[in-house]
C-alpha cells in the first residue's frame, strides 16, 4: 500500500512526522483529496494541549486538521459533479442522512456524525478522504491562504446568517480570534457600528490594523465599556456575538433591550450570574454549530474578496512546524496559522 506523510500527535503538544498508509476509496462516493494546504483550529490547539478528550477518547495516535484546501487525485465510481484535478475546500462533518437530525434538515446535528480531524483522519497530512456531499468546487484564482479561511468562515456564517444586521445597527463582538474578526468585518459590511473586546496584545493589535476600536476587558471593566458605547452610540449593542466563549453574562449587560445575543463559541458553565436582564430586556439568544448550509455563501465571500483576512494570517509554515504552529497559538502570537503541505512553492 502506498505511504504518505502525516503529522501525528503523539502526546501533550508533541507531534511527529511518520509515513501512514494512504487513503483508499471504499464507498463509490467518496474523493481522495490531496492537501495543498491547511490550518491550525483552536481545537487542534485544544487537543494538542489536552489528548485525553472526554469527548472523543484519547486523541495520541490520531491525525488532526479539518480547515482544508485541496486538489481531487481520485473518485469513486458514483462521484458524478467533481473530476479529478479539481480545486476544492470541505465540509469536515459528515451526516448521515438517516437519523431524525438529519431528517428533520438539521445535518450539523446528526447524531451519527463523522468528524475529520477528530474521529477520521484528518488535514495534517498528505492525502485525506472525504465525501462528494462535502466537497465544494473553489476558483483558482482565490489564493490558498485565503481560500482555507472556508471552513471556519462557514461556521462564522452559519451564526452571522440567523442575525439581521443591517446599516446602523450598533454590534459588540467577544474574542478576536480569526474567527471573531470575520464577524467583525461582516457586520461593518452589513452597516453595523463595531466595538470589540480582546485581552491579547496580538489580536487587539490586528483588529486595530483592520480599523476598530478595541477594549481590553483586563483593563477596562465592564460598566466602564457599556458607558463607552453609549457616548459612542447613543445605546448599548442591539447585536452581541461571543466568539470568545463564556460571555453571556457580559453580553447580557451590554445588550440594549431587545437586542440579538449569538453564542458562537461555547458559552460554558456560568455560576453566580446575573441572567434576569434576558427576562427584563426581551433579549433574544441563539446559538451556532458548525457548517450547516453556509459553505456556498463561505465561498462567495472569499472569491468576491469581500474580508480582509491577510492581516489575521500570522504565519505560513510547512507542515513539520506544526507543533511550532501550534505553540504560537498558545503563546498568543498566532492567529490564522496556514501550513503549506503540497502547494507549489511558499504562497502564490
Amino acid at each position: 500500500m502506498e505511504k504518505m506523510k502525516a503529522a501525528i500527535l503523539k502526546d501533550v503538544r508533541k507531534f511527529a512526522i511518520e509515513e501512514v498508509p494512504m487513503p483508499q476509496i471504499t464507498q463509490p462516493d467518496e474523493i481522495i483529496v490531496k492537501v495543498l494546504v491547511a490550518s491550525i483550529c483552536g481545537t487542534d490547539k485544544g487537543f494538542a494541549t489536552n489528548p485525553d478528550s472526554k469527548g472523543y477518547g484519547d486523541m495520541r495516535g490520531r491525525i488532526l486538521g479539518h480547515e482544508i484546501v485541496g486538489q481531487i487525485v481520485d473518485i469513486g465510481p458514483e462521484v458524478k459533479n467533481f473530476k479529478i484535478g479539481e480545486r476544492i475546500v470541505l465540509n469536515p462533518n459528515s451526516f448521515c442522512n438517516v437519523c431524525p437530525a438529519c431528517r428533520a434538515g438539521h445535518p450539523n446535528h446528526c447524531q451519527n456524525m463523522e468528524l475529520m480531524g477528530i474521529t477520521h483522519p484528518g488535514g495534517f497530512a498528505e492525502y485525506v478522504k472525504t465525501y462528494e456531499r462535502l466537497a465544494f468546487p473553489i476558483s483558482e484564482k482565490v489564493p490558498l491562504r485565503h481560500a482555507v479561511f472556508a471552513e471556519p468562515l462557514s461556521c462564522a456564517m452559519n451564526g452571522f446568517s440567523r442575525l439581521d444586521i443591517t446599516p446602523g445597527d450598533t454590534c459588540v463582538v467577544f474574542g478576536m480570534g480569526p474567527i471573531g474578526l470575520m464577524f467583525a468585518q461582516l457586520a461593518r459590511r452589513n452597516g453595523a457600528r463595531v466595538v470589540c473586546i480582546e485581552p491579547m496584545p496580538k489580536r487587539i493589535e490586528v483588529a486595530e490594523k483592520l480599523g476598530f476600536t478595541v477594549f481590553n476587558p483586563f483593563v477596562t471593566d465592564t460598566a466602564t465599556i457599556k458607558e463607552e458605547l453609549i457616548a459612542m452610540w447613543g445605546r448599548r449593542a442591539n447585536y452581541v456575538i461571543d466568539a470568545a466563549g463564556g460571555q453571556l453574562p457580559v453580553a447580557v449587560d451590554l445588550a440594549e433591550f431587545c437586542a440579538t445575543i449569538l453564542c458562537f463559541a461555547s458559552p460554558r458553565v456560568v455560576k453566580e450570574a446575573n441572567l434576569g436582564p434576558i427576562q427584563n430586556k426581551e433579549l433574544k439568544i441563539i446559538g451556532s454549530f458548525v457548517i450547516h448550509d453556509s459553505m456556498p455563501k463561505a465561498i462567495t465571500i472569499l472569491e468576491n474578496n469581500y474580508l480582509d483576512l491577510d492581516p489575521i494570517i500570522t504565519h505560513y509554515l510547512p507542515l513539520e512546524e506544526v507543533g511550532k504552529g501550534v505553540e504560537y497559538m498558545i503563546s498568543g502570537e498566532g492567529l490564522e496559522i496556514v501550513l503549506n503541505i503540497g502547494a507549489d512553492g511558499k504562497e502564490e
